[in-house]
């Protein structure tokens, strides 16, 4: 049977790489959530129109902040395949960055809102569901959920709480499996903010360069390598053994998630 998938920031870099995957190379139904209606219908047109994958991707736009989208996300996925087989919690945001006493209260709380609190609240609606079905819950972690790194405290705080979140759900949730994956520096838009917008932020000219760095000699991640082992990870490749642990998408140990069909 098809897993049931629901994707969140699907619409651009891993999250549109991963729904690639699952549709492509996993049979898998998919629920794809982002904010922009337009990258979301050309993703659909992708793939409807060049991969001739028809029936298996509905769209949700909107922003995951917002409970009625949350809702409308979760009552879709069941009202379309009557499951829910896994979470790829991948949404997030890297703004406001800058140093951590100059970012008002109202800007931390969104970015958390982005980053954490809507992924609790996916999570949480989604878990009846996702019991009956042994599903997984994969999110999307960083190096500096471990480590701080100058004008990112946003960031870095709510990923480490992320991180840890998925501990807790793999410890209070035996028949879900919860892993957390680091996908590297992924040439997406948030590579691009951090290239514009990075000095000006006060980031350090060392950490700023190395990003500047990946760039100029073409060595980011391309999102279908993550996207690959995301789509693996959720459809079944996460083991219960796995649950509550972190990987690099690279890591040997998911050697074998790379593998083409």
């Amino acid at each position: 049977m098809s897993k049931a998938v629901i994707v969140t920031g699907a619409s651009r870099g891993i999250g549109r790489a991963t729904t690639l995957q699952l549709l492509q190379h996993f049979n898998s139904n998919v629920i794809a959530v982002a904010r922009s209606d337009q990258d979301l219908c050309d993703l659909k047109n992708h793939a409807e129109n060049v991969l001739g994958i028809k029936g298996r991707l509905e769209t949700v736009t909107g922003d995951i902040t917002e409970e009625h989208i949350i809702e409308e996300v979760v009552k879709k996925c069941l009202e379309r395949w009557g499951r829910i087989d896994g979470i790829i919690a991948n949404a997030g945001v890297l703004d406001p960055m800058g140093n951590f006493v100059d970012i008002n209260l109202q800007e931390w709380k969104r970015h958390f809102d982005v980053n954490f609190f809507s992924n609790i609240s996916l999570i949480q609606k989604s878990i009846p569901y996702l019991r009956t079905s042994k599903g997984r819950i994969i999110t999307i972690s960083t190096g500096v959920a471990a480590f701080a790194h100058q004008s990112w405290s946003p960031y870095c705080t709510s990923k480490a709480a992320l991180h840890m979140l998925t501990k807790c759900i793999a410890v209070e949730e035996p028949d879900i499996v919860s892993v957390s994956i680091l996908p590297g520096v992924v040439d997406t838009t948030m590579q691009a903010t951090i290239r514009e917008q990075g000095l000006k932020a006060q980031m350090k000219q060392t950490d700023y360069q190395r990003y500047i760095d990946l760039y100029e000699s073409k060595t980011l991640v391309h999102p279908d390598e993550p996207g690959r082992v995301l789509a693996a990870l959720v459809v079944g490749g996460a083991t219960q053994e796995m649950s509550g642990e972190s990987y690099r998408y690279n890591d040997p140990k998911l050697s074998h998630l790379l593998d083409k069909k």
